[in-house]
């Protein structure tokens, strides 16, 4: 999406963002750039670190394949949490100010229809043990997990989930997908990162 919230904010704040974002990475995938961006000599006054949709999410396919078999989330909570303190360390051993971002909230009833695509949805909701909001609570619990490794450290926050709820139709503002958020939404997310700039405070 072109005119994305980082995008749109470099417009109103006149800052610049390098935009290193990867569509549908899990946190193990963005501490792997990060490193590199590191050794590339790449720096900043602020880094965001926002994760958590896609490591709690499932291989569907497998869990079609082997119902019965055990299936763990693309990246479990506890190494979630791990590897996001160790985001945070490398942020700071690079005199980078961490920020941690939570992500906007699942719309459940599409985030399910789209993962059901080409699958088998009586098996996924099975596993699911017949209740599609699981999907929601999951992510909500990386999110919550997020914030805690974040005051553990001391690491500000920019609570862009909380912020969405407190929007009755925030609905409108995602995807089709459920888990994405559109024009609108990215609209929403820059002015939410346009009040909050004004706040962050550099730690180096």
């Amino acid at each position: 999406m072109t005119n994305n919230s980082f995008s749109l904010i470099e417009k109103t704040l006149g800052v610049k963002v390098e935009n290193k974002s990867i569509y549908g990475a899990t946190i193990q995938k963005l501490r792997r750039t990060q490193q590199k961006n590191f050794r590339a000599g790449i720096t900043a006054e602020f880094g965001i670190i926002e994760s958590g949709s896609n490591d709690c999410d499932y291989e569907w396919n497998e869990v079609c394949e082997n119902p019965n078999a055990s299936h763990k989330q693309k990246c479990p909570l506890l190494e979630f949490c791990q590897i996001l303190e160790e985001m945070i360390f490398a942020a700071r051993q690079n005199r980078i100010t961490p920020i941690v971002v939570t992500p906007p909230p699942l719309v459940t009833k599409w985030w399910f229809k789209n993962i059901c695509i080409g699958l088998d949805e009586k098996i996924i909701l099975n596993f699911l043990g017949g209740d599609a909001e699981k999907l929601y609570r999951n992510q909500e619990s990386y999110s919550d997990a997020a914030k805690n490794v974040a005051r553990k450290l001391n690491a500000q926050i920019v609570d862009v989930r909380a912020e969405f709820l407190t929007q009755g139709d925030f609905e409108k503002m995602m995807c089709l997908d459920g888990i994405h958020p559109n024009e609108r939404g990215h609209e929403f997310m820059a002015h939410i990162f346009e009040r909050e700039f004004t706040r962050l405070k550099k730690e180096f």
